[in-house]
């Protein structure tokens, strides 16, 4: 069997930096699976915060209906100098 010959110090440090990339890559595309999980996860709300948000976005636009018959009122009461 031949000998294998000795690697030069610019062959390890190639080595080391290919290895050390690769490692940062795999990591970094791990945190990407971390990162979306837990945004996805926050993003879910219990039912009963749903509950509470549908109150009160059915509250506003009941109000935002007040408001605007009013506006329609106040308009209709209002002299017209022209």
């Amino acid at each position: 069997m031949a000998a294998r010959p000795r690697l030069s110090i610019s062959d390890i440090l190639h080595r080391g930096l290919v290895w050390s990339l690769f490692g940062v890559s795999v990591w970094g595309i791990v945190m990407i699976g971390v990162v979306h999980h837990n945004t996805m996860k926050a993003g879910r709300a219990p039912p009963a915060l749903e509950n509470m948000w549908y109150s009160n976005l059915v509250q506003d636009e009941q109000n935002e209906i007040a408001l605007a018959e009013a506006a329609q009122a106040a308009l209709k009461g209002r002299s017209n100098p022209s």
